[in-house]
């Protein structure tokens, strides 16, 4: 049995605009010879960048191979395996502070080994090896109500990190997985794909409400 790991990357760019905007500003006195003139100087306008890229270093590709029930990543939990786990460093590399945002799409082939039960492909993808924002089968929406995953249906905007990311911040993004003892017989040979998208939005004038990290956020505005 064998499992394919994909993890995907966007990036967005803002690019960067400037603005040149010139005041004049005219002294003059009526029925008189004398005169004065004063010119401002030139006022100039720059936008910020909100770009995300890839960390150092970085692995768009991991791919689990062979798998079979009972196998699992280091670190997946108690009884856990050693097979190689997953990492995958995303920077942010804008000057203006930004929300950094994930989201986990899961595909799979005939068979797929992801079932969204406790008898398939099992994942934890957390930021910086802390909460994970999917265990298992299932992630929290806005309002902390863990649902799960459908596959070939993204779930959208997962919230990095409920402080704005400045310039050259790095997260680490780990997937573990698992594939249970209980998995069926019919799933031999079988795939799944997971995919990660990262986006970056601005953070000033765009209030992040009661979002919390690694739960979906709708109170952003992500576009």
């Amino acid at each position: 049995m064998k499992t394919k790991i994909i993890k995907l990357i966007t990036v967005a760019v803002a690019v960067a605009t400037s603005v040149g905007a010139a005041g004049v500003l005219t002294i003059g006195a009526t029925n008189a010879l004398f005169g004065s003139t004063e010119s401002s100087a030139s006022n100039t306008f720059a936008a910020g960048t909100v770009v995300v890229a890839a960390g150092t270093p970085s692995s768009v590709t991991c791919a689990i191979t062979g798998m079979v029930p009972g196998d699992s990543s280091a670190g997946y939990g108690s009884g856990s395996e050693s097979l190689v786990s997953c990492s995958y460093k995303v920077k942010y590399t804008g000057t203006s502070g930004a929300w950094l945002g994930v989201d986990v799409a899961l595909a799979g082939g005939t068979p797929n080994l992801y079932t969204g039960t406790a008898s398939g492909l099992q994942l934890k993808v957390s930021v910086n090896g802390s909460t994970a924002m999917v265990n298992g089968t299932t992630y929290k929406t806005a309002a902390g109500v863990d649902t799960t995953i459908v596959s070939g249906t993204p779930v959208m905007n997962l919230l990095i990190n409920t402080v704005q990311a400045a310039q050259n911040d790095e997260f680490s993004i780990d997937v573990k997985y698992a594939l249970p003892i209980a998995t069926a017989n019919a799933l031999q040979g079988g795939t799944s794909s997971l995919g990660l998208t990262f986006h970056a939005i601005q953070s000033a004038n765009n209030p992040i409400g009661t979002c919390v990290a690694t739960k979906q956020c709708s109170t952003i505005t992500w576009s």
